[in-house]
């Protein structure tokens, strides 16, 4: 089904023809003849849409438009006799989707309806899009929870550089620290919080790739460029950027991203023009870029453009005392895929996950929790791997 459609209209003729026309059209539509019928039916059933008459034997429609406490979830087409542009803006102002003059063709009302529908479903994804994003901010801001002096200071400088909003920040550390955690982290609680968090890893492309992601093309500007194409640099602003793997990328782009943090503009592939962004770019990496410079690889200048704000991740060997929190965390994210299932660490588990050294740091530790829950839930006894503390009571 297509969606579900409550017709208000007093004309029985009119009325019936609605409701046949929008079931043929794959539509759930039920209907009601006034506004006392119409109210028996919004308690008793959720609607998407509802095409409303504006006069009724017990009153106006606009009185029904009124009471709609979520105009955005349940969209409203009036329809009325008296074309009056008042009618009409009334309706309008009570948050009414669009309206329609009768008598009316039906081909012209389905066209509303299914520009109703379609921005109804729109509204939707845009809903989950934002409810997904504010999930993950918790979630980047709970994994950086932790009672080490070390996660402490991280937190602090967060907060602070966060504020300044076209601050371009590097985040260093190993592999498997929690980097892109910490980028997260930065964009949700900064005022760029609405606009896109966008990510790319520098290693993970070719450098005629990355650079088409980066900057885009234009149509024609190589074999198959058949349309135009933004890159992640005019995707992202008004939002933040982050350049994983940053010491990977090849000399030539380095260059290129050196120009667009200079004057935050960019040029498309095969463009002519020059296109000015709003974005900040918060770039991470797990090597030594002092080395890297020295070794002809990375460009000096480059380093001083991405190091203005540099935040270090400790390895997890550092902040041991996180451990016990960083478990539990995983262990419930893990059981909730596993309804009825309960286990904890034993307190001699969690004193022999302190002491291993984490070469793979939290998110080795995340995968050994994932493990051990499987093997848990499943029936198995986990005993091995590291010594006997790992048994879960």
């Amino acid at each position: 089904m297509r969606g579900r459609i409550l017709i208000v209209e007093d004309e029985e003729i009119l009325r019936e023809s609605l409701v046949d026309f929008f079931r043929q059209e794959n539509y759930i539509a039920v209907s009601a003849d006034t506004l006392f019928h119409a109210r028996k039916e919004l308690d008793r059933h959720d609607f998407d849409l509802m095409i409303l008459d504006m006069k009724l034997p017990d009153g106006s429609g606009l009185d029904l438009l009124s009471e709609i406490s979520d105009p955005q979830s349940l969209l409203v087409i009036v329809a009325t006799a008296f074309p009056e542009v008042q009618t009409a803006v009334n309706a309008l102002k009570l948050g009414a989707y669009d309206y329609i003059n009768k008598p009316f063709d039906l081909d012209e009302l389905q066209l509303i309806v299914e520009r109703a529908m379609d921005t109804r479903q729109l509204r939707g994804e845009v809903n989950s899009f934002r409810q997904r994003e504010k999930q993950r901010s918790k979630r980047s801001w709970t994994r950086l929870e932790g009672e080490s002096n070390a996660l402490r200071k991280i937190r602090q400088e967060i907060m602070l550089v966060a504020k300044a909003d076209t601050t371009t920040i590097l985040i260093l550390g190993e592999s498997g620290v929690g980097k892109e955690l910490v980028a997260e982290a930065i964009h949700y609680q900064s005022a760029r919080r609405e606009g896109p968090l966008l990510k790319i890893n520098c290693a993970a492309l070719p450098a005629t790739l990355l650079e088409n992601e980066l900057f885009g093309h234009e149509k024609g500007a190589y074999t198959d460029a058949d349309r135009q194409q933004k890159g992640l640099f005019e995707l992202a602003d008004k939002g933040t950027l982050f350049l994983d793997e940053i010491a990977e990328m090849e000399p030539g782009l380095q260059a290129k991203l050196l120009r667009v943090l200079e004057d935050m503009t960019v040029t498309r592939i095969g463009g002519q023009h020059t296109i000015h962004v709003d974005v900040r770019i918060v770039t991470a990496t797990n090597r030594n870029l002092l080395d890297r410079i020295s070794a002809g690889l990375f460009r000096e200048d480059l380093f001083y453009r991405l190091n203005v704000f540099p935040i270090h991740v400790p390895p997890l060997r550092e902040h041991p005392e996180d451990i016990p929190l960083l478990t539990n965390l995983f262990l419930k994210e893990f059981l909730m895929h596993s309804p009825g299932k309960y286990c904890e660490f034993a307190p001699a588990a969690l004193e022999c996950l302190k002491k291993h050294h984490w070469p793979g740091n939290v998110r080795e530790l995340k995968n050994v929790i994932e493990r051990v829950t499987l093997l848990h839930a499943g029936g198995g006894n986990f005993s091995g791997g590291f010594n006997s503390g790992w048994l879960l009571l």
